[in-house]
């Protein structure tokens, strides 16, 4: 997670930083005190969106600070974004939960998004218990969404956690991953039916 992290963090750097020059060429000091703020700034930035990533992971993970587990299940919804079903049956839960592993998009190749959706899964998982929280009033939170498109053997994956903001950069672009998948993989997420009750 620590270099997707990082990856994604040096990008928007390379992205945004470079329009940020400063053209005066007589002041030499003013233009070495303006670059050092935009790599202070960068580097700022960069550390609070590590700091987010790994929390966000923490909460991918499934456990608790105190290593308790987290109850979870994947909401199912239709090309349009309509909520179809939900899967909680703990066998189908594990079988989308190893089609749509972390470890697996982090190995697969990048690539476009084709923008043709065929099925979304939504990972959502408890929230961590809070001091005097009872047990039975966690609330479920919305981490993940995962969409396979309907016509390529990819799935683009949209983190929906908030992150730091930066102004006037939209991080969405940042939170999104399209990546290729194998194809029985795919296969199976367009046909939702095999997972829900």
């Amino acid at each position: 997670m620590k270099r997707l992290a990082i990856l994604f963090a040096l990008a928007l750097t390379l992205a945004v930083l470079p329009g940020c020059r400063v053209t005066s060429p007589s002041d030499e000091e003013f233009q070495k005190d303006w670059a050092d703020s935009i790599d202070e700034a960068a580097e700022d930035w960069a550390a609070d969106f590590e700091a987010a990533w790994e929390e966000w992971s923490a909460a991918w993970s499934g456990e608790d600070e105190e290593g308790a587990a987290k109850n979870h299940y994947w909401k199912v919804l239709d090309g349009e974004g309509v909520e179809i079903g939900t899967v909680t049956d703990a066998e189908q839960v594990k079988a989308l939960d190893d089609l749509l592993s972390d470890d697996r998009s982090q190995e697969a190749q990048l690539t476009e998004d084709p923008g043709d959706a065929a099925y979304s899964y939504v990972f959502c998982q408890q929230e961590t218990l809070k001091a005097g929280q009872k047990e039975e009033d966690r609330e479920y939170e919305q981490l993940v969404r995962f969409t396979v498109s309907a016509s390529k053997d990819v799935v683009t994956m949209q983190i929906l956690e908030d992150l730091p903001a930066l102004p006037n950069v939209d991080l969405g672009d940042l939170l999104t991953f399209t990546y290729g998948v194998p194809a029985e993989a795919a296969e199976a997420l367009r046909d939702p039916s095999r997972f829900l009750e």
